[in-house]
């Protein structure tokens, strides 16, 4: 397959920030008047959507109710970082010319400072922030930008993802250094399967 444009989720991916956006969480917990749970029986829970995981703990919770406490929740915790080596390989990716979008649940406030401090907003085409449902963002990104899904990866790093790229039929690619484990990642049959970005050398070029 000859790769041209690749999608890219944000948490997970291209941004470590589990410790951060768990911490966060259960910010939003405490505030709620739940007690919190242990980061590793979130990493176990959450899921996408994410308003399905908030609605477990807290059924009458609504979208803009939980938006609103996490947007505040998430500028008190620490930043979170890059992982290694994701700067080098959209450099090289875009030095092979291949267009590079993001599409996330983040908040648009938080991502775009991120992928500033970072120093890789210039390799992104767009930047799509405050996704609940990637189905109909990655359909919207494939008709406005006019790309062969024949050509196109999606990377992703929860079964949410492999699952909405496969539904629209781009390739699929799950990483596995994000917030689901590779067994449960490979229960969605993604096309690859990668440890870390370096490993996309593989597939594009």
């Amino acid at each position: 397959m000859q790769i041209k444009n690749i999608i890219f989720d944000w948490s997970g991916v291209l941004s470590n920030d589990l410790a951060p956006v768990y911490e966060a969480s259960m910010l939003v917990f405490k505030k709620l008047g739940k007690e919190t749970i242990s980061l590793e029986k979130y990493r176990q829970e959450f899921t996408l959507p994410y308003m399905i995981f908030w609605n477990k703990y807290f059924p009458k919770l609504t979208k803009e109710e939980q938006d609103k406490m996490y947007l505040e929740a998430i500028h008190l915790v620490p930043e979170p970082t890059l992982y290694p080596g994701v700067k080098e390989e959209l450099e090289r990716l875009g030095a092979l010319g291949i267009n590079m979008i993001v599409i996330s649940s983040h908040p648009e406030s938080k991502l775009m400072k991120e992928a500033s401090s970072y120093g890789i907003k210039s390799y992104f085409q767009e930047i799509n922030a405050g996704i609940h449902d990637k189905v109909e963002a990655i359909l919207d990104i494939l008709e406005r930008n006019h790309f062969n899904l024949e050509k196109t990866l999606y990377v992703g790093d929860m079964v949410h993802d492999i699952d909405a790229g496969k539904s629209v039929g781009v390739g699929t690619v799950a990483i596995g250094w994000g917030y689901q484990t590779r067994e449960k990642l490979m229960k969605s049959n993604p096309d690859y399967f990668i440890s870390d970005i370096s490993d996309l050398k593989k597939y594009s070029g």
